[in-house]
């Protein structure tokens, strides 16, 4: 493809409930001219989110909804191939929010050059990126977890879920994992759960009291919560005194085409003084070079593993990655390569539990 092109996703419509291909169209559009200040970036792999769920929807949440006829935005990876910034040379590695397609012309303050430390370019989007900083500030500056805690981490095979599986273990947790299959319960397992359960297989509360007993817990010290709805009615059950629940996401939720009923037992909050904090990642980006200074060592000396699932395709196969995503389809974070990749240990959407054989996770 000439460097003037690019295919990009579109958005016609908003969805009511589940998104469909009809939502959205592929196009093959011109580039706009590199003109001062701005770099053409090749993008080399893109992520998928649930918060795009709310934004392609147009509900209010905290970030704007896509215009509709315009390409959608996505963070991503790409490596700049023309210039006109000293400070953006050709050849560097960076983050930016232009993905949806194959090629971007971006301006180049909206572009942040990464540390060539050998991390791939799908780990400064997993655990060096949105879902690894988000999982870094619940345990950090939200539930503040620490040794002899008992942690429950909902939906702890995902992006934000597993690392925040490994920093709680990291601080001296009992870590309690709920996910979505039996081999995303391996996943978790692997990455330092004492207790790991599929949902799926009977009520939550159930499971969770379950997971309690073979850990020798009785109350929970903390709720790292991405799914809202059952689990986290089972999680104020059982919270103990002083608890701290952190709302990171509501999975449970994202697909309703009509309001759901929050948890009817409130009350246990009162009688625990116990805490329940939201929190977006926007209001802590002073943290961001602290976090990042401690990710890089944590990944470099195999304390914190990446864990992510390629969706194939390319370009082309970034819808049905969302899709996928939103079904549970992905084990740790969610990405679409968008050239030819050799990394050997990514999973492949499909299949494989992000953890293959010898636990490889990159």
């Amino acid at each position: 493809m000439p460097s003037e092109l690019t295919r990009q996703w579109v958005l016609r419509s908003r969805p009511k409930g589940r998104p469909s291909a009809e939502d959205v169209e592929l196009v093959d559009a011109t580039l706009p001219p590199i003109t001062r200040g701005s770099v053409l970036v090749e993008n080399l792999v893109m992520s998928v989110e649930p918060y795009m769920r709310g934004r392609i929807g147009g509900e209010a949440t905290y970030a704007e909804p896509y215009p509709l006829d315009e390409p959608m935005l996505a963070p991503t990876v790409g490596r700049v191939v023309e210039t006109t910034d000293p400070a953006m040379p050709e050849g560097a590695l960076v983050l930016h929010e232009h993905g949806w397609r194959s090629h971007a012309v971006v301006p180049a303050e909206q572009c942040r050059i990464l540390r060539d430390d050998g991390l791939g370019p799908a780990d400064h989007l997993g655990p060096m990126g949105i879902p690894g900083m988000t999982a870094w500030i619940g345990c950090e500056r939200i539930a503040r977890i620490e040794t002899g805690d008992v942690v429950f981490v909902s939906s702890a095979a995902g992006a934000v879920g597993s690392v925040a599986v490994q920093i709680a273990k990291l601080r001296g947790a009992t870590v309690i994992a709920s996910v979505g299959s039996p081999e995303k319960a391996d996943v978790a397992r692997a990455l330092g759960a004492d207790a790991a359960f599929d949902y799926h297989d009977g009520p939550v509360k159930d499971l969770l009291r379950t997971a309690m007993e073979e850990v020798g817990a009785s109350a929970l010290s903390v709720y790292y919560d991405n799914v809202g709805g059952e689990h986290l009615e089972a999680a104020i059950r059982v919270i103990d005194d002083h608890a701290r629940i952190v709302l990171c996401g509501m999975l449970s939720i994202y697909n309703s085409a009509t309001p759901q009923p929050g948890p009817r037992n409130l009350i246990k909050l009162v009688w625990r003084r116990a805490r329940m904090e939201g929190f977006l990642l926007r209001d802590h980006l002073d943290a961001r070079d602290a976090f990042e200074e401690q990710m890089s060592g944590w990944l470099r000396s195999g304390a914190i593993r990446p864990v992510h699932t390629e969706f194939p395709g390319g370009i082309d196969g970034a819808w049905d990655a969302f899709l996928g995503m939103l079904d549970g389809r992905a084990t740790g974070k969610a990405v679409v390569p968008l050239v030819a990749t050799t990394d050997p240990g990514a999973t492949r959407e499909a299949g494989g539990n992000g953890l293959p054989e010898k636990e490889r996770t990159r």
